[in-house]
């Protein structure tokens, strides 16, 4: 409904229906020092006209990556995407399917996420993929809890290069847990492997992210060797545009594989709707929380699609549910395979190239800049750390003035790197764009007198 239409009289009606005498009998519980008293602080009603020129304002105000000059990253990233992609998506029969309880008239929407789940396996290595699942974070989450349950150990190490948002969930999950987080820290920018091999005792789960959130490639051969011998299950947060170019998380001794799929086809909007993914060997796929959909054939030898594995507690018993993730996430499923499938192999291998050659270039130009240096050395992907002479919050705001968002603040996440920005370069990005950068935060240096 656009509105309540409940009139007095229709309210009257309620509270003697429910034996209420008036609405504050309904809310005696909620202390009254808690309570609005009066009207509320809000302007009166608009007509339809006034309150479209009201909205068409407001929108006015929001700034989107094609309004201004951005470098954001993150875990959230501004790429290129077919318009193929939209006119797929919104199709009606796509655009509002729901969950695809019966198969026979759910082919198109089984088929699409089968064709998902073929290629994460396809980028990760792995045998099994699950129907997507919130966003990259909660996947990250899910696969710790998944981990454990096979470890059956109560220890989760995770690096503190992980990003902060996926730390942030898990630390969520796993407040209602027996299960103790125990963070690892830093050494140069990526984890300390010193320190994770002498945590690694009675672990249940050790979860890194490779590229980390500064784009720093992690020592995963090192990693996934330590931790295989500890017998902990790895959990490798990818990249998946990044495995054009990487090993992909099966090689280098990953048990699960999770990963944002918003790079495909998805677009930043105002941080969401994402697409989590979650990979695994075979024999762990009964532990993957949400669903996975398989190929068969029918009495007649007609290919179809259907739900083989539903792990929720909605389909099976609560005490034998891995999880209750309660949504894949198809439409945008359907966004990132429609990207993927019109990219190819050779597609993507070129993406991540391009990728890699342009924040390569950004990070040397950047790092001329009087004043100006790379917080970390090592290589990187897509995204890398520049250390100011000055908070980078200054620069930021010098910067959002003339249409250029430089990066995210990495004093946000990280208490001793207030000087530092966290840049990321896509292939959207042309030479000239990242020069206009070099020459904005020269400019600010300049005014300075730094």
């Amino acid at each position: 409904m656009p509105y309540v239409p409940n009139t007095d009289e229709d309210r009257r009606e309620m509270l003697r229906a429910i034996g209420a005498g008036s609405f504050d009998d309904l809310i005696t519980d909620i202390p009254r020092e808690l309570r609005v008293e009066g009207d509320l602080d809000i302007p009166g009603p608009l007509s339809e006209l006034e309150l479209t020129r009201h909205m068409q304002h407001l929108a006015a105000m929001n700034r989107v990556p094609d309004d201004v000059l951005s470098f954001l990253g993150g875990g959230i990233y501004d790429h290129a995407t077919s318009a193929a992609v939209g006119s797929i998506t919104g199709l009606p029969h796509f655009y509002t399917a729901y969950t695809p309880y019966q198969a026979e008239v759910s082919q198109g929407t089984l088929q699409a996420i089968y064709e998902f789940q073929s290629l994460i396996t396809r980028l990760t290595g792995f045998d099994v993929a699950n129907a997507s699942l919130y966003d990259g974070a909660t996947a990250g989450a899910e696969a710790v809890l998944m981990a454990t349950a096979i470890s059956r150990r109560k220890r989760v190490l995770v690096s503190s290069a992980v990003n902060p948002a996926l730390r942030s969930v898990l630390k969520t999950y796993l407040m209602a847990t027996d299960l103790e987080l125990v963070e690892i820290p830093l050494a140069s920018g990526v984890t300390d492997v010193a320190v994770l091999e002498a945590e690694l005792k009675d672990a249940g789960a050790v979860l890194v992210q490779h590229p980390n959130f500064f784009g720093l490639l992690e020592p995963v051969d090192r990693i996934g060797k330590i931790v295989g011998e500890s017998g902990a299950p790895l959990v490798a947060s990818v990249d998946p545009i990044s495995l054009a170019l990487l090993k992909p998380p099966s090689e280098y001794g990953a048990t699960i594989a999770i990963g944002e799929a918003q790079s495909f086809g998805v677009a930043v909007a105002f941080g969401g709707p994402l697409l989590g993914f979650i990979a695994a060997g075979r024999k762990h796929a009964r532990r993957m929380p949400g669903r996975i959909i398989g190929a068969t054939t029918d009495d007649e030898g007609r290919r179809g699609y259907v739900m083989i594995l539903q792990t929720r507690e909605q389909h099976i018993r609560r005490d034998k549910a891995t999880s209750n993730i309660c949504t894949n996430q198809g439409l945008m499923a359907l966004a990132a395979t429609v990207q993927m499938s019109l990219l190819g192999r050779a597609g993507l291998n070129e993406l991540a190239l391009q990728v890699a050659a342009k924040s390569r270039y950004a990070a040397e130009q950047l790092s001329q800049v009087r004043g100006v240096n790379l917080k970390f050395e090592g290589s990187f992907f897509r995204e890398f750390v520049i250390e100011l002479p000055f908070e980078a919050a200054t620069a930021k705001v010098a910067l959002s003035d003339v249409g250029i968002w430089p990066g995210i603040k990495c004093g946000c996440y990280y208490d001793d790197m207030p000087n530092c920005l966290l840049v990321s370069v896509t292939e959207r990005h042309s030479r000239k764009d990242i020069d206009t950068l070099v020459s904005g935060l020269e400019a600010i240096i300049v005014s300075r007198d730094v």
